[in-house]
């Protein structure tokens, strides 16, 4: 699975401020170091993403969006549907069903890296040091700058069917 460089620095930096935990520890843990339960994701949705999404400008956003946005980002630097199939872990024509709407936006649009659109992506919302800031410990952090993916990707969602991984 492919993490952009961006992305790669924002977890450096994250586990820095967490006290450099070693790189197997988990990066988001609950409060306990272990797993989430479904309340601690429903909380973290309500009082970490939401506020993160809404700064960044993107109301209604679920994490779910920053899925798509990764697999927008990858088409809008010109990787291939079976590219972008390998790393959403799904057949080529899901992919392609899913993401056709992408592929027609960018008939004739410049390609960038995933990298510059996030950077521009960046400088156009929130900065970093925001979500940071929201951060108190650990077991209330939020992953917020991967947050900031939702404002690449041109619609909020083009799943208009249940999840696959529901």
């Amino acid at each position: 699975m492919r993490l952009l460089p961006p992305l790669a620095d924002d977890l450096t930096a994250w586990r820095a401020a967490s006290g450099g935990p070693n790189d197997d520890a988990r990066v988001f843990p609950s409060s306990s170091g272990g797993l989430w339960s479904p309340h601690d994701w429903k909380n973290w949705v309500r009082r970490r993403f939401r506020p993160a999404a809404a700064a960044a400008g993107v109301e209604r956003a679920r994490p779910y969006d920053l899925r798509h946005s990764f697999c927008s980002l990858l088409l809008y630097e010109g990787r291939t549907i079976v590219e972008v199939a390998r790393q959403a872990g799904h057949a080529p024509s899901m992919s392609l069903d899913t993401y056709q709407h992408v592929i027609d936006e960018l008939e004739g649009v410049e390609r960038l890296p995933a990298e510059e659109q996030i950077r521009r992506a960046r400088t156009k919302h929130v900065p970093v040091s925001y979500l940071a800031s929201t951060a108190r410990t650990s077991s209330e952090a939020t992953d917020g700058p991967n947050a900031l993916l939702i404002a690449a990707s041109r619609r909020p969602d083009s799943n208009r069917g249940p999840l696959h991984y529901e």
